[in-house]
């Protein structure tokens, strides 16, 4: 497990990010917290061996928000709930720049680490425009109100990184405004940085490659 770790971790992650796209809207809520759940799951099996204990908490931690958010209807878990996913990211995320930066060829597990790294910021901005729904409500144009407005903004927050720009969901406080260049700001930043150590290992690479031997 541990040598096909990231293309594990990021099939989960693109389980979460599209699995619930092929259920009635009504289903929802409940399953995007299993999908949630699952992933980090993943996520604390594929880092077992590194003793994953903040990957470990986070996953309790979520857990026991989502059981409390069934049984007494707490409305505002989905803030908290992201506020311990967002600690699980960072985590995965230190442990995917340890990956892209180690001295290494190009591989399939070294793009699917980085592939990781962008679901995971898409994640990140999910929550962080959960969080600002539920502190503004109304914050975010057409995104409806109540557990159900993850999907919009899951959706909102990946259309901002990767500049589509529908303009069928629109931040219409000054902190949602400032929140979406932040997030467009970072997606940014990790394209032209992840892409400038791909292609300086690529092409030393090939460098070690074409040198001659003795």
């Amino acid at each position: 497990m541990a040598r096909n770790r990231y293309k594990l971790l990021v099939g989960s992650l693109l389980f979460l990010v599209l699995g619930s796209g092929f259920v009635p809207a009504s289903a929802d809520p409940r399953l995007f917290a299993a999908l949630l759940l699952q992933n980090m799951l993943v996520g604390v099996l594929v880092f077992w061996e590194e003793r994953p204990w903040v990957l470990l908490g986070s996953l309790l931690l979520v857990l026991g928000l989502e059981i409390a958010g069934q049984v007494w209807g707490w409305s505002t878990v989905r803030a908290y709930t992201g506020g311990a996913y967002s600690i699980f990211c960072f985590s995965i995320t230190l442990r995917i720049f340890r990956k892209v930066l180690a001295p290494s060829r190009v591989t399939t597990e070294l793009l699917a680490a980085t592939m990781c790294g962008f679901v995971l910021l898409g994640m990140v901005g999910t929550f962080l425009f959960v969080i600002i729904d539920v502190v503004q409500p109304g914050a975010f144009t057409d995104v409806g109100q109540g557990p159900g407005n993850v999907q919009s903004l899951n959706y909102f927050s990946f259309i901002t990184l990767l500049t589509v720009g529908y303009g069928d969901i629109v931040p219409l406080s000054n902190v949602a405004r400032k929140a979406t260049i932040l997030l467009g700001l970072l997606g940014h930043f990790y394209d032209v940085f992840v892409i400038s150590v791909i292609v300086g290992k690529y092409l030393g690479g090939v460098g070690a490659d074409e040198a001659p031997r003795p």
